[in-house]
């Protein structure tokens, strides 16, 4: 079912954060929303959150099998059942094609379309190691605050060009974060930056249970 026609069939259900006043994309670059539970792995630990990703190569496989408590939404927005996590988090790569999708995602789920679940904010995800030119920046600047500036990045890591996702270590809520210099291979343990991520997405959805009990 296509998100223009479930929010047709259901217009009683609303997203967990709704901006009415946001138009939505057109229809044919809106992503569907799940006829069912989200399909998740039964060797895993049950996803606290939904990592959605706006294109192919986005970098959901990896920040997946890297958070031990997030979900692969597979490319479409969870609709809120009962039995599953209603967060999500978009994921998009800092290239112009990314910032594109990452804000026609938003503005689906802001605009209504996205499942009842709640937006908790974007990733985006280095596309080279160098620094992203300016006009990039400033529309990622622009695409991040539909979503309060719940905005973080992930930088270029390039051992990951030599790993799979069944390589990666993950991140566990608790885990202690390295605080020295020295750095582990990312076959052995995930990259600071990455798990810092991990962490201020399980910070902002416990701020957010906390303010809407």
């Amino acid at each position: 079912m296509s998100a223009m026609a479930w929010a047709a069939a259901d217009d009683s259900r609303e997203p967990g954060r709704s901006h009415r006043l946001i138009t939505p994309p057109p229809a044919e670059r809106c992503i569907d929303v799940w006829p069912e539970p989200v399909y998740a792995p039964t060797d895993r630990a049950v996803p606290s959150w939904w990592l959605v990703g706006g294109h192919g190569g986005a970098g959901v496989s990896m920040l997946t099998a890297s958070w031990s408590i997030a979900g692969d939404a597979m490319g479409a927005f969870p609709a809120g059942f009962e039995q599953e996590s209603p967060f999500v988090v978009v994921v998009a790569r800092e290239s112009a094609w990314g910032i594109t999708r990452a804000h026609d995602l938003l503005t689906q789920h802001l605009s209504g379309y996205g499942g009842a679940t709640t937006l908790v904010g974007l990733v985006t995800v280095a596309a080279s190691p160098s620094r992203l030119k300016s006009e990039l920046r400033q529309r990622l600047e622009v695409v991040a605050g539909l979503v309060d500036d719940h905005h973080w990045r992930i930088p270029w890591i390039d051992t990951w060009n030599e790993l799979t996702p069944d390589e990666l270590p993950f991140w566990t809520p608790g885990d202690p974060t390295p605080t020295g210099r020295k750095r582990e291979p990312p076959d052995r343990a995930v990259p600071r930056e990455v798990a810092d991520v991990a962490d201020a997405i399980r910070t902002t959805i416990i701020s957010i249970l906390q303010t809407n009990p």
